[in-house]
């Protein structure tokens, strides 16, 4: 590898990239790039459970995170601690913190929810992707925050913003996981209170709150095949590969995408690139 990179993964909830991209922030760390995990919100109202207080849910979800991310070989994560469910009412401190990160961390790349995916209703998950975005493209501007620029920060700005599948746009990344498959499953069931709240999913029938013990080796078979058939289906856009995660990667310039050339193209009629396989 010519190059070690310093990649942020940027959540809006502390399971959010597991389900998406595990596989890929595996394969990037053991390929020696560091790896980050930014989580916007607590967490704290992923339940069903009434019998959990909004603090206990997000101390139990913020240790699931860690868990996942040491299995994955990640740095510990980072907690922005906005509530739950409500960042969109604070998506000037949300930008404020990321280009504050992106600028200490000196990241390369950064990974996050398409904003723009069609048919997404979380507005976590569109604000998360949003406001990522526009903090990758606005932290090399010193005159931006420049409260930052001391202790050794300085302006800088990532190189890349990838899109977690599924994505508004065809994928043009296709990042080969077979190796690391059970690396993702691992981290998936790492957040086991998101997955018993998923019960049903998986368990028809199940109760989260009352699961037996054969159950919850129901639960576990059904979501390694669920992230199993999830991946095959990926890899079926690059014949070869057994197991896949898919994004949609944007070159980053000052203030916007440097995509200008390709979404020309493409309003020309002219078919997009076969994806880049890694």
């Amino acid at each position: 590898m010519s190059e070690t990179l310093r990649i942020a993964a940027v959540y809006a909830h502390p399971d959010d990239g597991e389900f998406f991209a595990a596989g890929t922030l595996a394969k990037w760390a053991a390929a020696g790039h560091t790896v980050y995990a930014l989580c916007a919100t607590r967490g704290d109202l992923g339940s069903k459970r009434r019998d959990v207080t909004r603090d206990d849910l997000a101390a139990t979800r913020a240790a699931e995170l860690g868990r996942a991310l040491h299995l994955l070989g990640a740095q510990p994560p980072i907690l922005l601690g906005f509530p739950d469910g409500f960042l969109r009412d604070h998506a000037a401190a949300l930008r404020e913190r990321l280009i504050y990160w992106f600028r200490r961390l000196r990241i390369d790349r950064v990974l996050t929810f398409d904003p723009w995916k069609r048919y997404e209703i979380h507005p976590d998950h569109i604000e998360a992707g949003r406001i990522a975005s526009e903090a990758a493209v606005f932290s090399c501007f010193p005159l931006l925050h420049p409260e930052h620029l001391c202790d050794g920060v300085d302006a800088a700005q990532p190189k890349e913003v990838w899109y977690m599948m599924p994505t508004e746009h065809r994928p043009n990344r296709i990042i080969d996981i077979s190796a690391t498959f059970q690396k993702k499953v691992a981290s998936v069931l790492s957040h086991s209170s998101q997955i018993e709240m998923l019960a049903d999913w998986f368990v028809k029938g199940a109760n989260p709150q009352a699961l037996t013990d054969e159950q919850r080796a129901q639960l576990q078979q059904g979501t390694e095949s669920f992230l199993d058939g999830m991946a095959r289906g990926v890899a079926g856009m690059a014949p070869g590969i057994e197991r896949a995660e898919a994004f949609f990667a944007q070159p980053v310039g000052p203030g916007h995408f440097q995509n200008y050339q390709e979404l020309f193209m493409e309003a020309a009629g002219v078919p997009p690139a076969p994806p880049q396989l890694g």
